[in-house]
């Protein structure tokens, strides 16, 4: 009878046990989800006329239109670009240290080797803004695609605006 009753105890502690981590690791995942949600609300709200997106698992796009970043031809970034992306570094700045990658795209309009220099240049541009905005460079790398990743049709003149874009890759550091 004895061993009956510690039986029934050890089994009721056990699944108590069990209930309580499981409600505890669900009030944990509802919590980190509702950063994440604050963090992508951050981006969004703080970046208006800029494509915000949620990648992989606690991942954040954030594209930028080249139109809008660079002239023509040139890795030279312009007044209304040195401002969104001061934007977008004080969002960054805000939600805790983070890991970004920044992808350079470019259309089909030049060579390969042309889009895929200038498109380096573009993404080393917005890197070194945003190191001079305060971001520590360690955890910024750059990466140009050249015309290899388009989005949209190179055939019309708004195809290839959309494919002329700078894409940053925002996680948090773990």
């Amino acid at each position: 009878m004895k061993v009956q009753l510690c039986l029934i105890v050890l089994l009721a502690v056990a699944f108590t046990a069990c209930k309580s981590k499981k409600n505890l690791a669900k009030s944990s995942a509802n919590s980190v989800s509702t950063i994440e949600n604050m963090q992508y609300d951050a981006y969004r709200n703080k970046l208006p006329g800029t494509q915000v997106e949620r990648v992989d698992k606690n991942g954040i796009r954030v594209t930028f239109d080249s139109e809008i970043l660079f002239p023509t031809n040139s890795s030279y970034l312009t007044d209304k670009a040195k401002e969104d992306i001061k934007n977008l570094v004080d969002v960054i700045r805000k939600q805790g240290p983070v890991k970004i990658v920044i992808e350079g795209h470019s259309d089909k309009t030049g060579t390969p080797e042309y889009n895929k220099w200038l498109s380096d240049k573009r993404a080393v541009s917005v890197k070194a803004l945003a190191v001079a905005l305060g971001l520590n460079g360690d955890n910024i790398s750059t990466v140009g695609y050249g015309d290899t990743k388009p989005v949209a049709d190179n055939r019309t003149p708004e195809g290839r605006a959309k494919n002329r874009r700078v894409e940053l890759i925002i996680t948090p550091v773990s």
